[in-house]
């Protein structure tokens, strides 16, 4: 039985599962379980090694949630994490979300009357991010767009922090979902920077992979132009003090990415340092 035919079985017949990945997440877990285990099939965790009761409030929603301990190896990222949910999960149809993510009402019956209707084997949506704990309308907040609702056997995951989608679906069999998911994001500003030390390491290796030679004018394009594009092009000015730490935490961002990649490719070695210092005291030119 093709795709096709497997989906023009009875409405009954349809089972959604949801996927996440989760680490330490005894502050979200309980808003993100209690508003998903009364509509969804299955919920599938994929713990990397909590440390706090996480665990332990996974065991109070019942045998609809499949928490799987399973903490990343050497060169694995969130995407291997997806993907090991993708394979713990039953169900026709998968829900990929975050621990601080919910579905509104709206948006719950939107995806079963999708995956019920037969039409399509993937669905796009859109996210109301919050930043600070507001919601952004401008400032690229509102871009995000992707596939995380899908057949489960169509779609995989890839990259590094921030995921790629790898799609087995025509192009006339994704919808789109008009109902948008609201994504809290992180706790605290605190929360944010410390995360971005981790994000820089991608940022960095997507300008090494396009052969990027970093000079000063490079460097300061690049900053001013992300200020410019996140804070006046897409209205971040529009959240107010929000939209405004939002484009500037964008832009030191990418200001740190090329710094980083500036010394790599400029480094002075602290041998090629000493052996400078000599020759000067050598010569007396200190």
């Amino acid at each position: 039985m093709n795709l096709t035919q497997e989906s023009k079985r009875s409405n009954t017949a349809v089972t959604l599962g949801v996927v996440a990945i989760s680490y330490n997440e005894q502050v979200d877990l309980p808003g993100f379980l209690s508003h998903l285990v009364d509509w969804v099939d299955e919920i599938v965790i994929i713990d990397d090694g909590s440390g706090d009761s996480t665990a332990a409030i996974a065991s109070e929603y019942g045998s609809k949630v499949k928490f799987i301990q399973s903490k990343r190896g050497e060169g694995e990222y969130y995407a291997d994490q997806r993907n090991k949910g993708i394979d713990a999960a039953e169900s026709d149809w998968l829900l990929h979300m975050d621990i601080d993510e919910r579905v509104t009402p709206n948006l719950a019956a939107e995806i079963l009357d999708t995956i019920r209707s037969g039409n399509y084997d993937a669905c796009k949506f859109r996210r109301l991010n919050y930043f600070m704990h507001r919601p952004m309308k401008g400032g690229g907040w509102a871009d995000w767009n992707l596939v995380h609702l899908a057949r489960r056997p169509l779609l995989r995951f890839g990259g590094m922090y921030h995921e790629s989608i790898h799609l087995k679906a025509e192009a006339s069999r994704i919808g789109q979902l008009t109902n948008k998911m609201h994504h809290f994001n992180d706790a605290s500003y605190a929360e944010r920077l410390r995360k971005s030390l981790t994000y820089q390491e991608e940022v960095v290796s997507d300008l090494r992979d396009k052969g990027v030679k970093v000079n000063l004018f490079r460097m300061i394009y690049a900053s001013s132009r992300e200020f410019l594009v996140k804070y006046l092009y897409k209205k971040g000015i529009t959240d107010g003090t929000a939209g405004f730490i939002s484009a500037i935490h964008s832009t030191f961002a990418i200001f740190k990415a090329y710094a980083l990649l500036w010394e790599e490719q400029h480094r002075i070695s602290r041998e090629d340092l000493e052996e400078e210092m000599k020759e000067k005291w050598n010569n007396k030119d200190n």
